[in-house]
């Protein structure tokens, strides 16, 4: 990513943790209330996996590839830091 987009990128992740935050309170206090917390602790923990699988499956190939920390590549270090 270019340094100049840095700031864009991290706002609109910020951004989307925070709507992410709104909407499962949301849903976890009404899903709590109607049938109990065990029902919205397994909610919260199915979209935290859900999360984690698309973080997975949507890194750039040449980390994933080569092993290379995104923040070591980000920081404008040569490509073999991190091997």
């Amino acid at each position: 990513m270019p340094p100049a987009r840095l700031a864009e990128a991290m706002a609109y992740a910020t951004s989307s943790i925070v709507a992410g935050q709104a909407l499962a309170i949301a849903v976890c206090g009404r899903l709590a209330e109607a049938r109990g917390p065990g029902a919205a602790f397994a909610a919260a923990s199915a979209a935290a996996a859900l999360a984690a699988a698309i973080a997975l499956a949507a890194r750039p190939t040449a980390y994933a590839a080569h092993g290379i920390r995104a923040a070591t590549r980000a920081a404008g270090a040569p490509s073999d830091c991190g091997r």
